[in-house]
């Protein structure tokens, strides 16, 4: 019985290649911001998704303002512009 046991325990856990969440990203990263800029960042990467189409047919496309304060406490309005550029 114990063999059995020893048999099965080793398909469990441990690191397995594509295993895990899946990003519809092609590559992430972390990085460390402080909390009270956590919505304000998911709104920057929310309106950047929500434009990717974004060319020179359009005109540039402002996202609607975030109210957030400042590490000093000052209350601050963002918005997030996204235009195209001209290729070189």
């Amino acid at each position: 019985m114990s063999d059995k046991s020893e048999e099965h325990k080793g398909a469990h856990g441990g690191v397995r290649k594509g295993a895990g969440r899946k990003t519809r990203y092609e590559k992430t990263i972390v990085i460390r911001v402080p909390e009270q800029y956590k919505n304000a960042i998911k709104a920057l990467i929310q309106h950047i998704d929500e434009c990717e189409k974004v060319d020179h047919h359009y005109s540039p496309v402002v996202s609607k303002p975030i109210f957030t304060r400042s590490l000093q406490g000052k209350p601050q309005q963002i918005t997030f512009t996204v235009s195209s550029v001209k290729s070189t």
